[in-house]
């Protein structure tokens, strides 16, 4: 069981800011994606970020956030993985899922779904984190927008 919480990224390699370089694999929902890191394959979950499930229930826009995730990681150039001090390395569930900002060709990917209005704000346990400023403009934005999940509100 890993119990790295509050540390840059480090199973199986050597941290560098808080920051990894990535390739992407696959993408499960819009919110999980499967990353190799140093020859792994690792399970990661976007920071911050509740898009609608696909499965075992489809929910509205959940294969929208799906294919907006994955049509960005699958032609990025670069993907970057970055931890932050402010909240655990991995998450509470079974698959104990590696927790990150996804940057991808230099875009904040967590904050680009909110905005579309693919995904909520959620899983918050620290107000210090990183980017949440950014990432509650982004909702603010959606919200304003009726963007995506937004539309009804």
């Amino acid at each position: 069981m890993r119990k790295n919480k509050n540390k840059s990224f480090c199973k199986n390699f050597l941290p560098k800011d808080g920051f990894m370089k990535v390739d992407f694999i696959d993408i499960i929902d819009g919110d999980t994606a499967y990353f190799r890191i140093n020859g792994f394959s690792e399970s990661v979950r976007f920071m911050v970020i509740n898009a609608p499930q696909i499965y075992p229930t489809e929910e509205p826009f959940g294969i929208e956030a799906k294919n907006f995730a994955y049509n960005l990681l699958k032609n990025a150039k670069e993907i970057y993985l970055e931890s932050d001090k402010h909240n655990n390395l991995y998450d509470d569930t079974l698959n104990k899922r590696l927790l990150a900002w996804i940057w991808v060709d230099g875009k904040l990917l967590n904050y680009l779904i909110v905005k579309a209005g693919l995904a909520t704000n959620k899983y918050i346990i620290n107000p210090n984190m990183k980017y949440l400023d950014y990432l509650n403009e982004a909702l603010d934005y959606a919200k304003s927008h009726k963007l995506g999940l937004h539309q009804d509100i």
